[in-house]
């Protein structure tokens, strides 16, 4: 779910900070954190200049393919 909420803060294309993104979502700023560097790891998000900016990576980026990519992450790491 968690990453769900970053997902939808994010779909209108435009740079966002993180610290606003955990304002708005009432979520620790640690977990957004976390949340942002899984989809920018993933390829799906990028980082701004500034350490705390994130938007969604232009391209074909689906939620779908963030939920694959948590599924298949969790499965190696056990």
């Amino acid at each position: 779910m968690l990453l769900w909420y970053v997902w939808i803060r994010l779909v209108d294309g435009a740079w966002h900070r993180l610290d606003e993104i955990s304002k708005q979502l009432r979520l620790p700023s640690n977990a957004i954190e976390w949340a942002a560097k899984f989809l920018c790891d993933k390829g799906m998000a990028e980082r701004g200049f500034e350490e705390n900016e994130i938007r969604l990576h232009r391209g074909n980026a689906r939620f779908e393919d963030a939920v694959k990519a948590l599924s298949l992450s969790t499965k190696s790491s056990k």
